[in-house]
């Protein structure tokens, strides 16, 4: 009798303990969701380490745990919620980034156009764009 007393506590204790597991992964999702919506176009490479680290972490709890089909839907959304919040951010950030680098290689471009006619290398004043560049080299190498 009291092995069966020690069994169902037994029982009912891992009972418990995968219940708060499930429940405990639903909350990190909902946490990492609520940030990256919060703060994610503000993250720098170090955080979105951080969050990648964090998704990883919850994804392998998540592997553990054994959700009720109502669980699952949740834990799903969030998913999709997180990788929605992480595609919209990096790209922002990373458009913002193709912006900057076209601006700095536009100069470059400029710069480089003003040192080959410093160079004496005829005729690279109507030289506009990259389709020209054939002719750029062209004109280097006569």
């Amino acid at each position: 009798m009291k092995a069966i007393s020690v069994l169902c506590m037994f029982l009912v204790f891992l009972l418990v303990c995968s219940c708060s597991r499930e429940g405990s992964v639903l909350s990190d999702y909902r946490t990492l969701a609520r940030d990256l919506k919060k703060n994610s176009s503000e993250y720098t490479l170090e955080d979105w380490e951080k969050a990648a680290k964090k998704f990883q972490r919850i994804e392998k709890r998540a592997a553990r745990c054994k959700f009720s089909p109502k669980e699952k839907k949740e834990l799903n959304k969030l998913r999709g919620k997180c990788a929605a919040y992480m595609l919209t951010s990096v790209s922002k950030q990373a458009i913002t980034q193709y912006h900057d680098i076209i601006g700095q290689f536009s100069d470059i471009a400029d710069g480089f156009k003003e040192g080959l006619v410093e160079e004496g290398i005829e005729g690279i004043e109507s030289i506009e764009g990259l389709e020209d560049l054939e002719k750029i080299l062209n004109m280097i190498n006569n």
